[in-house]
């Protein structure tokens, strides 16, 4: 598996329509990227570059939605995927402001219908 660079996962995140703010690697398989959807609303897109994305990692995710006031996060499994664990988390913790993701969806379009995230995104599962 190959590791992705904090400009590569920025480039990634803004050909996908998002306005990046801010990135950071915060570890050498995670990195943070503080983001803006076409609609202007913030959200934080959690990168994690492992064959196998865990439970702790949503419940970061979910910690880091709730501490900051963000509208959304999305966990992208760069090049891996989510485990049992991980899903049955993500479930658990019914919150349609998370994403689990294997490829970063675009960002809704400002004139298109409304709609939450979760639901816009389910399919990249």
């Amino acid at each position: 598996m190959s590791r992705p660079s904090t400009q590569l996962l920025a480039r990634e995140a803004q050909q996908a329509g998002y306005q990046v703010l801010a990135s950071e690697q915060v570890r050498p398989n995670r990195w943070l990227l503080h983001v803006l959807d076409s609609n202007g609303q913030a959200g934080l897109l959690l990168v994690q570059a492992r064959p196998l994305v865990g439970a702790a990692d949503v419940q970061d995710l979910a910690e880091l939605v709730r501490v900051r006031r963000l509208r959304y996060g999305i966990l992208l499994a760069y090049q891996g995927n989510f485990s049992p664990a991980a899903q049955r988390t993500h479930a658990e913790l019914n919150d349609q402001r998370l994403l689990l993701c294997t490829t970063l969806p675009p960002t809704a379009r400002s004139d298109a219908e409304p709609r939450s995230v979760g639901a816009a995104l389910k399919s990249s599962f």
